[in-house]
């Protein structure tokens, strides 16, 4: 039997039962308690921790700028179907979406909402997104007795203050990087209030007989999508030579040619009112035909007639052009960024590899870029003639050698993360003026630099009839065309001496007058007035008075004179010309206009061996954003993920060289990594095994020995 009155000891244990009963019971409640409110602060407060080297998976600084610009609320509406039933390769992208939105949403700080809907629930929204553009993915599936078609949506709309809107149709990004990418420009679009308006002036390529495809012009990257919705692009190349509307700041020249000397003046007019003057310039214009029959059509850069040239009006604002072709020598320049995959950048031919015929490239300098090198680097070996380095010629080299891209502004920012610029074909001499080599003589109020350079390895020429590597004939007739073709340029190469060719300039400031003290050319309808009224004159006609009638005019009677204050205005006289600017202006000139033209950015000549212009929508994209001076889009553009891939193939393909080679080396390369892969790894664990065993036994040993002892 139980005592009623328990002993102290007992009293004592059940008190320090019952306490710990408690204890544990407060400590459960303060558990839930910290866990609730850690839930509650983690569902407000979202802190995203990027591990990525790139930091691809982290907002960029343009994604939060744009956002932070928002006036007005930006509503996302997202057309999703439910996770769960979207196939797996869909739902990491979905998983990828999610994320960013929400990160949008947080960024935004109530300025961003996400709207989800599912229209594969609501007739009425599948309805909606058919009306607004919003396409779903129809994805098929099979098995052995069945096939159907799953209906998935994935698409958004941006509608920001209620008005402007931006649909996504499909977005399926496999990584965060790629959901900016794509989302944060239609940010952008919708979110600008007002298009850039931008001029321009084309002379469009000839197209040569049935040639396939007929250069026609620049339209592919004005029109470009992304492109048009952020600019507005008019054509303001007036044969009556008419002066640029004020409102007008940027104007581009594509290839200029047969400029009259009222054409210069408008241009001259144009940058003293203060505005930028962009030049896409060509020495020469060489058909692209069948067969790469680089042959030269006639292009005359002032027209018949003309009394001033344009070279020495640019020379006048401190832009020395030199009408001359340019061959870049170093094989870093006019080597493909994938020479064995693409090598159609530049220009390649067939040619047979073990793995059948394929394209090769072929060295041909009159195609390359400029290279994000320091070329002061390389003195010494351009200083080496016969196997000696010349010291006195190497120093002096490296006080004249520049970087191939000099600049930190952000229009080179991702060509030098990536070593190279667009590539250009048939480029010109386009620098600064200058009174001595190395000493510029710009005009005064003007500054200017040169933002792209050619390896010092450059030849320069007038442009010759023709440069086709290749030549008409066979397989065989066109190798040996081609090795003449080589040969010619070394042999050049090793006589001439070594010099580096500017291929973009900047220049900027209160420009003057290129006019100056000269009355202003005519407007062709002026001249063609004159020209009447002197035919006139000399036939002895007079001009009837308008305010006397024949009585036998045939005809109906006049109109009736208008009333006072009806007469319809005078057209405005021309302004007066200006001889100084009025406010700064700018030229930025390329010597070259053939990486940007349809035929090029589009990839036509792809299939036939090249030229292609892989970065030339890149450089333009960018180009324009430079020249608005918008760094909107500047880190998100610039954000190119590291090539962290092993370089099996180390160095550069010597000129003409064997592709054969190189992958012969590849081959080699990827095998002994394979080996070392697998042989490797189970070295080192057969090695931690064996050192296990050893030590192990070592220890069983010991043991004995003390029970032993």
């Amino acid at each position: 039997m139980t005592s009623p009155n328990p002993s102290p000891a007992i009293r004592s244990s059940l008190a320090a039962q019952r306490g710990a009963v408690a204890a544990l019971a407060l400590h459960v409640v303060l558990l839930v308690l910290v866990l609730g409110q850690i839930v509650y602060l983690g569902s407000r407060f979202h802190r995203r921790f990027d591990l990525t080297a790139d930091r691809l998976s982290t907002v960029s600084g343009s994604t939060r700028t744009i956002v932070d610009k928002l006036d007005k609320r930006l509503v996302v509406e997202a057309y999703f179907s439910p996770k769960d039933k979207l196939p797996v390769n869909l739902r990491q992208t979905r998983e990828v979406l999610d994320n960013f939105l929400d990160e949008l949403v947080q960024i935004g700080k109530g300025k961003v909402v996400v709207q989800r809907f599912d229209p594969n629930e609501d007739k009425a929204i599948s309805d909606r997104c058919t009306r607004i553009g919003v396409q779903p993915l129809d994805l098929r599936s099979q098995s052995s007795t069945s096939l159907s078609v799953d209906r998935h949506w994935q698409g958004l709309r941006f509608v920001y203050g209620g008005q402007k809107q931006k649909v996504v149709p499909q977005v399926a990004p496999g990584h965060w990087f790629l959901a900016e990418v794509q989302l944060t420009p239609a940010i952008k679009e919708v979110a600008t209030e007002q298009k850039r308006k931008l001029g321009f002036m084309e002379w469009p390529a000839t197209a040569v007989g049935q040639q396939s495809p007929g250069g026609i012009g620049w339209n592919m990257l004005r029109t470009h999508e992304q492109i048009q919705k952020r600019f507005e692009f008019q054509n303001f190349k007036d044969e009556d030579g008419a002066l640029l509307p004020d409102d007008l700041d940027t104007l581009f020249l594509f290839r200029p040619k047969d400029l009259t000397d009222r054409q210069k003046y408008v241009l001259d007019q144009f940058l003293l009112r203060g505005g930028t003057l962009v030049v896409f310039a060509d020495a020469a214009e060489y058909a692209i035909g069948p067969n790469r029959l680089f042959t030269k059509l006639p292009l005359a850069l002032d027209a018949a007639g003309s009394e001033r040239r344009f070279t020495d009006q640019l020379a006048a604002y401190g832009v020395d052009w030199k009408p001359k072709v340019l061959a870049d020598m170093a094989t870093q320049a006019h080597t493909p960024r994938d020479r064995l995959s693409q090598p159609f950048e530049y220009l390649a031919v067939p040619q047979m590899t073990p793995f059948g015929q394929q394209m090769s490239s072929v060295f041909y300098p009159y195609f390359f870029h400029a290279v994000a090198a320091d070329w002061a680097g390389s003195a010494e070996q351009l200083a080496t003639r016969d196997g000696k380095v010349d010291k006195a010629i190497a120093e002096a080299y490296r006080r004249e050698f520049k970087a191939g891209m000099p600049t930190d502004d952000f229009l080179l920012k991702v060509f030098k993360q990536i070593g190279r610029g667009p590539g250009f074909y048939w480029p010109t001499w386009v620098g600064l003026r200058e009174r001595a080599p190395g000493v510029p003589d710009l005009p005064a109020g003007v500054s200017g630099r040169v933002v792209l350079w050619s390896s010092p390895a450059v030849l320069a020429e007038d442009p010759p009839q023709s440069l086709d590597p290749l030549g008409r004939g066979d397989a065989r007739a066109r190798v040996a065309s081609l090795q003449k073709f080589q040969q010619r340029l070394m042999e050049r190469f090793q006589s001439e001496p070594r010099q580096q060719a500017p291929l973009m300039v900047d220049v900027r400031g209160t420009f003057p007058s290129f006019f100056a003290g000269a009355p202003r050319p005519k407007r062709p309808s002026e001249i063609k007035e004159e020209a009447g009224r002197a035919e006139a004159k000399a036939a002895g006609e007079e001009e009837p008075d308008a305010a006397e009638t024949p009585p036998d005019a045939m005809g109906p009677p006049p109109p009736k004179a208008k009333e006072a204050g009806d007469e319809a205005a005078p057209p405005a006289a021309e302004a007066e010309p200006l001889q100084q600017a009025l406010r700064p202006g700018r030229i930025v000139m390329i010597g070259d206009s053939d990486f940007v033209r349809d035929d090029l950015v589009r990839g036509d000549h792809r299939q036939g061996g090249g030229p292609w212009s892989s970065l030339g929508p890149v450089f333009f994209a960018q180009l324009l954003d430079w020249l608005a001076e918008d760094q909107d889009l500047l880190e998100l553009q610039s954000r190119v993920p590291v090539d962290r891939k092993l370089k099996f193939v180390d160095g550069d393909p010597v000129a003409a060289g064997d592709p054969r080679l190189a992958e012969q080396a590849l081959r080699a390369k990827t095998t002994w990594l394979r080996t070392l892969n697998v042989v490797v790894p189970i070295g080192l664990l057969a090695l931690f095994g064996l050192a296990v065993l050893l030590v192990r036994r070592a220890q069983k040993r010991s043991f004995l020995t003390s029970l032993a002892g």
